[in-house]
């Protein structure tokens, strides 16, 4: 139960994370809320390795690592910085929702190259909320231009 809960909660800090860095990213540009972001990153990873010391391993245990696994890193910059450029742009909730349709979909695309499970539907599901998502946006465009026509008109 307690891994439901944390999961709900990691739900709810990636959304706010998310609108705190594109609104960084508005203020501070692209690139510097990256900086800044992954700089105070640094500063808390730096932090929680004090606090966690005994957890730490060694260096001979880290150098055994494959170097894709590193990648995510790199990943992470690469996400924070699209999302940097893609909130200012479309309403928080079309972003959740692309974003858990993307993560169900590469999940789905995953479980099939490494467990060979082909999950119908997870990718029907995807593209059921993908459907969704298009005509919701269609209904809320109409919506926005027939209010600012009546706006004009008045």
């Amino acid at each position: 139960m307690i891994y439901i809960g944390l999961s709900f909660l990691t739900g709810i800090t990636i959304v706010i994370n998310m609108m705190l860095n594109g609104k960084l990213a508005q203020k501070e540009g692209l690139i510097n809320g990256v900086m800044i972001n992954y700089f105070i990153a640094t500063l808390s990873s730096i932090a929680l390795c004090i606090i966690m010391i005994r957890s730490i391993p060694i260096y001979s245990a880290i150098r055994g690592i494959p170097l894709l696994y590193l990648l995510g890193g790199f990943m992470g910059v690469l996400t924070t910085y699209m999302f940097n450029v893609i909130v200012p742009n479309l309403p928080a909730v079309y972003v959740v929702i692309l974003r858990f349709i993307g993560q169900m979909l590469a999940s789905a695309m995953i479980d099939y190259i490494y467990l060979d499970i082909f999950s119908r539907s997870k990718i029907i599901g995807g593209i059921l909320f993908l459907l969704g998502l298009i005509a919701n946006a269609k209904v809320d465009r109409r919506y926005t231009e027939e209010n600012l026509q009546s706006s004009e008109d008045i």
